[in-house]
């Protein structure tokens, strides 16, 4: 037994040592290989001189005709249609201010969740409640107080801005005025009734743009070349000059000059701001550096007459702070944390014929230097918004023509602005502002427009009774997955185009017809947008008679009944043209305005020709009695819901059997009424219905 262990240790002992030898002539052998190669490679290169100069000039060669085809790629790819290459340049754009927001959102929340600022640690020792302070009264105290609640409030003087900005923006101020673009807008502050505005203005800004505020939907001109479908035009052709888009477009040589000058300003303003938000804002926030954004997309541009013109001029009863023109407010519709800037000048004459093109007022004042005994200087207000007002003071800032001011990051959130008249002078502002991205553009509609009605082939297809190609599945039938998808698809294109033609209607056509033929005229650009957005409606319609068909059709007997039609759809169509009639009522009572018959009549509204019609063609467009509608809808939608649960067939076998049922006891009366109600009515007027909702409306109005 001993023998036999150590005859094993020994066998044991042999198998540890082979390998090792193994590896170690394996390892010999692969230096011995090594060191040959070496060897053959010192022998080759010192062959010639001459060989290893023609494989530097081969390889060099390679190298060029690699960077040469490089260089003809990116050529290649760089030469496109100024059209995409400006589509690129706004993908990229829409990509870094999306990144932006959402750290804005992410780090320092939104507008709605903005703290409000300090109050002023001066309240209570010096000023009483409901006052203001100026610079000149109030030095140390107005400088505290801006330092500690507006430390977003700047102002730069004429004298530290360079001659050419106050130059560029003078003549263009001029020139627009000449053109007459600057209007007067009919809004309706707090949906209440309609006024109009005390100062005329006018928007310019990236091509497509608007700006929509108190109800009312602003287009502006283009500030630069642009193309035929109504993006920006970058590169171009190098032999048309600059602003040859615009005067194609219908604007004259004067007008485009100035448009353009007013784009190349709003460059310059960009830098300035940047810069001074770098210095004052980005050291003071959390995270540090993280401001919003400042690349203006857009500028309302105002023209403000004096008291001694303007007799209506309302006071300003809060803090006694005399006559204003433009009353406290918020800027709205602009991206969360984005700083605005405004420059301002202040003119003493313009001439008597470049007032108020439409009433008449006293210009012999203002031409002969008389006016009001005081020279009450022009003014910016501010004050804190909301509870704080009434604790922190308003400053009332003179800055003399020529100024820049801003209100940066997030001084719009928290504080509200107003301009306060002065007596005798004439004064043009100009507030840059950064909009929101993702509607409001002509660019946004048109890609909505052409992305829905591209995608209705559920509904055309079920129209026209053939089938829509499916996958195969083995675990569910091809007819079953067919209904199923084609359920959801003819819900979501009915509702996308619903929601679609209504967009249309109330947010572009009847704002642009309520503005009159006259602000029609003076916007060229938007001639061709407002005409495909026109001819948009009569497709969406066309869709909308194609869906009525099928539910009407899918009412009436099982085999007429098309696949993939639910209540759902009828739900969609209901709710959507009942909005569609709501919003017609509101806006038939705003056209009923008597501010609208003092207008001249080229700045009354006009009529629609796809909306205001006096006769309708059954075969390609919807009827104007969307009531009538509606309930022929809820009859069609009870008579699908009946058919569907088997109502009508289970009363007809009931009859055939010797009535097992008695269909004329009340309470089987009123259980038959109920279901014939509930099944005319959506699924969300059901949950109100079963929750007791009208009851509990009418006992909280009768508390």
């Amino acid at each position: 037994h001993h023998e036999k262990e150590k005859m094993g240790k020994k066998r044991s002992a042999k198998k540890r040592k082979t390998p090792s030898v193994v590896d170690h002539n394996v390892d010999h052998n692969r230096l011995e290989h090594k060191k040959k190669r070496q060897k053959l490679e010192n022998n080759s290169t010192g062959v010639k001189d001459s060989g290893s100069d023609n494989t530097k000039n081969e390889t060099e060669k390679k190298n060029k005709s690699k960077f040469v085809k490089q260089k003809q790629l990116q050529s290649a790819k760089t030469k496109k249609t100024p059209s995409t290459s400006s589509n690129e340049q706004k993908q990229q754009h829409q990509q870094q201010t999306a990144s932006l927001a959402s750290r804005l959102k992410k780090l320092r929340g939104t507008a709605a969740s903005t703290p409000p600022p300090p109050e002023w640690s001066g309240v209570g020792k010096r000023v009483p409640q409901k006052m203001f302070l100026t610079p000149n009264d109030d030095g140390d105290d107005f400088k505290s107080c801006h330092e500690e609640c507006y430390k977003g409030f700047h102002w730069e003087e004429p004298k530290n801005l360079p001659q050419s900005l106050h130059t560029s923006f003078e003549s263009s101020f001029h020139d627009l005025n000449d053109s007459g673009l600057f209007l007067y807008d009919i809004v309706q502050p707090g949906r209440k009734r309609l006024s109009r505005t005390y100062v005329t203005r006018t928007l310019v800004g990236c091509p497509g743009s608007t700006y929509r505020y108190l109800g009312l939907r602003l287009f502006s001109h283009p500030w630069c070349d642009v193309a035929e479908n109504g993006d920006a035009l970058v590169g171009g052709n190098k032999n048309d000059k600059e602003g040859s888009s615009l005067i194609k477009l219908g604007y004259s040589q004067k007008c485009a000059s100035s448009l353009l000058q007013i784009g190349n300003i709003n460059t310059t303003l960009i830098t300035r701001t940047n810069s001074v938000l770098k210095e004052r804002i980005s050291p003071m926030v959390k995270p540090r550096g993280l401001v919003g954004s400042a690349d203006y997309t857009l500028t309302l541009i105002n023209r403000m007459e004096p008291t001694s013109i303007k007799r209506d001029l309302k006071n300003e009863n809060l803090f006694g702070l005399g006559k204003t023109s433009v009353s406290w407010h918020k800027d709205s519709g602009l991206q969360d944390f984005s700083s605005i800037a405004v420059y301002h000048t202040i003119l003493q004459d313009e001439g008597n014929n470049r007032y108020d093109r439409d009433y008449e007022y006293d210009n012999k004042s203002l031409k002969n230097g008389k006016g009001s005994q005081n020279n009450t200087p022009w003014r910016v207000a501010l004050r804190v918004a909301g509870e704080n007002n009434a604790k922190t003071p308003a400053l009332a800032v003179p800055l003399p023509g020529g100024s820049l001011y801003y209100l940066l990051d997030d001084f719009n959130h928290t504080r509200e602005h107003a301009v306060l008249s002065g007596s005798n002078q004439l004064r043009y502002s100009s507030t840059h502002r950064v909009a929101r991205e993702g509607c409001g553009t002509w660019q946004y509609i048109r890609d909505k427009c052409d992305s829905v009605l591209s995608s209705c082939r559920y509904i055309i297809m079920s129209a026209s009774s053939t089938a829509v190609p499916e996958k195969r599945d083995s675990k569910v039938k091809e007819s079953d997955l067919s209904t199923a998808k084609r359920k959801k698809m003819m819900v979501k294109e009915v509702r996308a185009h619903q929601q679609l033609i209504t967009e249309i209607e109330f947010e572009w056509l009847r704002q642009w017809c309520i503005q009159g033929q006259r602000h029609a005229r003076l916007h060229p650009f938007w001639h061709r947008p407002i005409e495909r957005l026109q001819e948009s409606y009569k497709q969406l319609e066309r869709f909308s008679l194609i869906a009525i068909r099928i539910l009407k059709d899918s009412s009436m007997t099982v085999e007429k009944k098309t696949p993939g039609v639910s209540e759902d759809i009828f739900d969609v169509m209901i709710e959507g043209i009942e909005e569609r009639m709501r919003l017609r009522v509101a806006w038939h009572e705003r056209l009923q305005d008597p501010i609208f018959a003092s207008l001249p009549p080229e700045t009354q509204p006009f009529n629609c020709p796809v909306l205001d019609r006096t006769t309708t063609d059954k075969k390609c467009e919807m009827t104007e009695d969307l009531h009538g509608l509606i309930n022929n809808l809820r009859k069609w939608r009870s008579s699908f819901v009946n058919q569907k649960e088997g109502n009508f067939g289970r009363d007809k076998a009931t009859i055939a059997s010797g009535g097992q049922e008695n269909s004329s006891s009340p309470i089987r009366k009123k259980k038959k009424n109920n279901a014939k109600h509930s099944s005319s009515l959506t699924k969300k007027e059901q949950r109100k219905v079963a929750s007791n909702w009208k009851n509990m409306l009418s006992i909280m109005g009768k508390n």
